[in-house]
C-alpha cells in the first residue's frame, strides 16, 4: 500500500511539472536567440564581398559619369560598413559573459540588438547592391 501511494504521488508530480518543462524547452533562450541571428547572416558575408567587389568593377567602369560611379562606390562602401560591423560585433561579443542573472540578462539583451541592427545592415546592403548590379 506505502508503494503505491508513493507511485502515484511520484505520477502526480511528473505529471503536473512535464508540460511546464516541455514548454520552456521550446523557447529559445536569449544567448540562442543572439547566435541564431548571428548564423542566419555570417554565410552570407562572401556573398557580401562578391557583390562589393562587382559594385567597385562597375564603378571603375563607369568612371566616365560621375553619378553612376558615386552610386556604385556608396553602395559598396555600405556593403563594407555592414561587413565591418558584423566583424566588429564578433570581435567584441563574449559568449560566456559572466555576472548576476540579471547582468547576463541586460548583456544579451543589449547583445540581440546589436546583431539584430548587424542583420538588418547586412541584408539591407546586399539587397540594394544585387538590385543596382540587376539594373
Amino acid at each position: 500500500m506505502k508503494y503505491l501511494s508513493l507511485i502515484v504521488l511520484l505520477a502526480l508530480v511528473v505529471s503536473c511539472s512535464s508540460p511546464q518543462k516541455a514548454k520552456e524547452e521550446q523557447k529559445p533562450s536569449l544567448k540562442d536567440q543572439v547566435m541564431d541571428a548571428h548564423d542566419e547572416v555570417m554565410p552570407k558575408m562572401g556573398e557580401l564581398r562578391k557583390t562589393q567587389k562587382e559594385l567597385l568593377l562597375m564603378a571603375d567602369s563607369s568612371a566616365a559619369d560621375s553619378l553612376i560611379a558615386s552610386k556604385y562606390t556608396e553602395l559598396a562602401r555600405d556593403i563594407e560598413a555592414a561587413n565591418e560591423s558584423m566583424m566588429a560585433w564578433m570581435r567584441n561579443f563574449d559568449p560566456n559573459y559572466e555576472g548576476t542573472p540579471q547582468e547576463v540578462e541586460k548583456y544579451l539583451q543589449s547583445q540581440l540588438k546589436d546583431i539584430e541592427m548587424v542583420k538588418s545592415d547586412m541584408i539591407k546592403s546586399l539587397e540594394e547592391g544585387k538590385k543596382a548590379l540587376a539594373e
